[in-house]
Formats: structure tokens, C-alpha cells, sequence
């Protein structure tokens, strides 16, 4: 295994909490107000119903919020370790 200097597992690290934070704030903007994705495109796949920015973008952000979540515990771990 490769080993990678430190400040690249840090900087590495902070992105991936900040993709996970700002995932985590677009899903709950989604969950509260799904059609600020049709007010933002001018477009309204739903015809204003706004359950399909809910389920699909929604779950794009969850989705990304965990997996970047994941990541950055798994870069804490190697700064812990190194």
C-alpha cells in the first residue's frame, strides 16, 4: 500500500465533510421545499407536485451525503492511524 503524506489525508478529509454537510443541507431543503428546484430551472417535470425533486434529487442528496460521510470516516481513520 501506498503511503500518502498526511496533509493530502487532512485536506482530503475536509472535503469530504464539507460534500457531506452540504449534501446533508441540500436533502433537507429538498425534503422541506421541493420546488426551489423548480423555481431555480423554471422547470416543472411534475407539473408542480414536487415529488419528483422529492424521491429522485432527494435521494441523489442522501445518497451523497452518505457515501461522502463514509469517506471521511474512513480518511479520519488513516489521519488517526498515521
Amino acid at each position: 500500500m501506498q503511503v500518502r503524506h498526511p496533509s493530502r489525508h487532512r485536506w482530503l478529509y475536509r472535503a469530504e465533510v464539507a460534500a457531506s454537510a452540504i449534501s446533508t443541507l441540500l436533502f433537507v431543503w429538498t425534503l422541506l421545499d421541493p420546488q426551489w428546484i423548480e423555481r431555480w430551472f423554471e422547470a416543472s417535470p411534475d407539473d408542480g407536485d414536487g415529488s419528483a425533486e422529492r424521491w429522485l434529487v432527494g435521494g441523489f442528496f442522501f445518497i451523497a451525503a452518505v457515501l461522502a460521510a463514509a469517506l471521511a470516516r474512513r480518511e479520519r481513520r488513516r489521519l488517526a492511524a498515521a
